[in-house]
């Protein structure tokens, strides 16, 4: 892992969805892992959003969420923290495209624009994905993404259609 990030704290936004098995526990269940995590403290958590599959050969609805942290881990520590997750929830990378147990995308970290082998952040697609921008607008809607500092409600005014996101369950509740 990396050493020691030069600002002790940032906000980090992540999108998490699930699309197999029991979808809202999962969500649930890997929030509460990420809260019990050393160096991360989960700030808000959104509601849960059945969403269609966008992008991928997926059989079955997503249920997706968005979080935010703040964390002192630099941002290649924390893609490192959420694919441990996905794997405890028996994820399996690689491949085209398709149904999984979780998913956790780090989308933004504070005003920082990553472009890396293995890591790009702002995610490349998040202004694209009313399943990650309904979530985050109702945490965090004035939290400014990079490069542009719009912030993701104007984002989401802006968004171009298609897609949709039902929300199933309040914040931090099971249906």
């Amino acid at each position: 892992m990396s050493g020691p990030h030069p600002n002790p704290e940032t906000v980090a936004l992540l999108s998490l969805g699930s699309n197999l098995g029991r979808r809202e526990e999962t969500l649930l269940r890997a929030l509460a892992r990420l809260a019990r995590r050393d160096g991360v403290r989960l700030d808000a958590a959104s509601s849960l959003y059945e969403t269609e599959p966008v992008g991928l050969a997926a059989e079955r609805l997503f249920v997706n969420a968005a979080c935010a942290v703040t964390t002192p881990l630099p941002p290649r520590d924390l893609l490192a923290l959420c694919l441990e997750i996905e794997r405890e929830f028996g994820r399996a990378r690689g491949g085209p495209s398709r149904d999984r147990t979780l998913d956790i995308d780090l989308v933004a970290y504070g005003g920082l624009s990553i472009r890396e082998p293995g890591l790009t952040v702002p995610h490349p697609r998040l202004r694209e994905r009313l399943f990650v921008l309904v979530p985050l607008d109702e945490i965090r809607p004035d939290f400014r993404l990079p490069p542009d500092g719009k912030t993701v409600r104007e984002v989401l005014r802006g968004h171009a259609g298609g897609g949709w996101a039902r929300r199933v369950s309040s914040r931090g509740e099971a249906r």
